[in-house]
């Protein structure tokens, strides 16, 4: 395995998982929370550190098909569910693939793109073709994976909820180090930065669709705050795999 600052390849598109890995300097056996996980490996912003450093963690996807092929290629936790702020059932667009998400809260950008994929599937006029999912908490899952008090790193990508979440997470049960949100460009990624920021994290990394944060009184976040806080972040991410 080649060092990461010397060309380490990644498996998340956009070098989420190398961000990571710069962040905790190369920490060994932390633990990871992969909401919107996929398959586990392509595109993957954990893999890498089950994989290579030996992370454990819990990953959960509410696509069925996606779920399958998650628990078989995952060690660690797998969870079929949605995550969301409250403990229930959600109507799913799960018919749109890798671009699913929870109806109530999906990022109404990417409706127009989403029905142009799902063609007939999702007819003019037509209701979104959703299903119904069980929802979970973010709580409820960390006490259902029996995670450790201090979650190193949150892999955050569901289509429009982030910001839900973000406000669930139970920041006075748990301490969450670092992580990674989609935004996707829109007017949510301001709205995401200034409640980390009242949370007490920084900005440390531009990852495209994705931001990267640090809690800021964590000994790693205040050298990478102090150093990126103005920097533009200029990319190392591997190939799509």
């Amino acid at each position: 395995m080649t060092d990461v600052r010397n060309g380490m390849l990644s498996y998340s598109y956009q070098g989420q998982d190398l961000f990571v890995v710069d962040a905790l300097g190369g920490q060994v056996g932390g633990y990871f929370l992969d909401s919107g996980a996929s398959n586990g490996r392509k595109g993957s912003n954990t893999w890498l550190l089950e994989s290579e450093y030996g992370w454990s963690g819990v990953c959960v996807e509410p696509n069925a098909e996606a779920f399958q092929q998650l628990r078989a290629n995952r060690a660690c936790i797998c969870l079929d569910c949605c995550l969301y702020d409250r403990d229930g059932s959600v109507d799913f667009l799960e018919a749109a693939g890798v671009y699913g998400g929870i109806i109530q809260e999906y990022d109404p950008r990417h409706l127009s793109f989403t029905r142009r994929v799902l063609g007939e599937r999702w007819p003019a006029g037509a209701l979104a073709p959703t299903v119904s999912k069980a929802a979970r908490t973010i709580w409820s899952v960390l006490q259902r994976a029996g995670a450790p008090r201090t979650i190193d790193y949150w892999s955050l990508d569901t289509e429009g909820s982030e910001l839900a979440l973000l406000k669930s997470f139970p920041f006075d049960k748990y301490r969450l180090r670092v992580l990674t949100v989609e935004h996707n460009n829109g007017p949510i990624r301001e709205q995401i930065r200034q409640f980390l920021e009242s949370r007490g994290y920084v900005r440390a990394r531009d990852l495209g669709i994705d931001d990267g944060y640090v809690l800021a009184d964590d000994v790693r976040g205040k050298s990478m705050g102090q150093a990126w806080r103005s920097a533009v972040w200029r990319g190392r991410s591997g190939p799509k795999r």
